[in-house]
C-alpha cells in the first residue's frame, strides 16, 4: 500500500518522536484521509530524507508520531532546472507550478514581461500548490518559488546556461538534453500569453542567450513550460 507523504516545518534529523501542531495537516489527517492512531505516513522535512512514521496520538490540535525508519529519498531529478515563467492568468500559472513540480523543476522564477498580465501574485497559495504537488509526486525536497521580478532584473542573475523559448529559435531537440555534456543546471525563459516583444528578444540576443523553438504549433505559455521541463528532465 502506497503511503501518503507530508512535509513538516521542523527538521526531524535523528528524532525518534515528532509532535506537530499544524492545524491544516491535522485536519487533513483526521477529516479528509480518516487517519487515526496506528496509521502510517511518510514525513518529509525538506532535507532529502524521508521518515516512515506511525501516528501514536491524533487530537484536533496536536499529533504525536514515532519514527520507525529513516531512508534517503531517491526521487531526485537528473538535473537542476530553473523555470523563468512569465506571469500569466492565475489558474494557468498555478497549473504550470503544479505540473512543473511533479516533473522535477527545482526553481520557479515568476517574471514580469512587457505583455504579462498584471495579476496579483499570491506567494502563500503558490507555495502551497508546490508543496502539495511535491508530496503527491514523492519528492523529498521542495522546489524554490521566488517573488516576481521584471525581466531586466533577472537577465544577469544566473551563472548557468539558459534558453529562451520562441518560434524563431533553433528547434529544441530531446537529444540535446540527453548528451553527457549537458550541464547539471540550466534554465528556460517562457514568454507570456502575448509572446516576447521584439525589444525583449533583442535583450536576450545581446546577452548571448540562445533562442529555442518547440515547433511550428502555437503553444500556451504554461504548455511550453511543461514541454521544456519534460525534454530536460524526463
Amino acid at each position: 500500500m502506497r503511503l501518503h507523504n507530508f512535509f513538516v516545518e521542523d527538521k526531524i534529523a535523528e528524532k525518534r518522536n515528532v509532535i506537530t501542531r499544524d492545524r491544516d495537516l491535522i485536519h487533513q489527517w483526521r477529516n479528509v484521509l480518516r487517519l487515526n492512531t496506528g496509521s502510517l505516513v511518510v514525513l518529509l522535512d525538506n532535507s532529502g530524507y524521508e521518515y516512515l512514521s506511525q501516528i501514536t496520538s491524533l487530537l484536533p490540535y496536536e499529533a504525536h508520531l514515532t519514527i520507525n525508519k529513516i531512508r534517503r529519498n531517491r526521487n531526485l531529478p537528473p538535473r537542476i532546472v530553473h523555470l523563468y515563467q512569465s506571469l500569466i492568468k492565475r489558474d494557468r500559472f498555478e497549473w504550470a507550478i503544479e505540473k512543473g513540480t511533479e516533473l522535477g523543476v527545482s526553481h520557479f522564477h515568476p517574471v514580469v514581461a512587457s505583455r504579462s498580465l498584471k495579476t496579483r501574485f499570491d506567494m502563500k497559495r503558490v507555495s502551497t500548490i508546490a508543496k502539495e504537488a511535491a508530496e503527491q509526486s514523492g519528492r523529498g525536497v521542495l522546489p524554490n518559488v521566488f517573488s516576481p521580478l521584471p525581466l531586466e532584473s533577472v537577465l544577469d542573475n544566473f551563472d548557468f546556461p539558459v534558453y529562451v523559448l520562441h518560434s524563431d529559435g533553433r528547434a529544441m531537440k530531446e537529444e540535446v538534453f540527453r548528451a553527457s555534456s549537458t550541464p547539471a543546471t540550466l534554465g528556460f525563459f517562457i514568454g507570456p500569453e502575448g509572446g516576447w516583444t521584439d525589444q525583449e528578444l533583442k535583450l536576450f540576443r545581446e546577452r548571448g542567450i540562445e533562442i529555442l523553438s518547440l515547433g511550428n504549433l502555437t503553444l500556451r505559455s504554461e504548455t511550453a513550460a511543461i514541454a521544456a521541463a519534460v525534454l530536460a528532465l524526463v
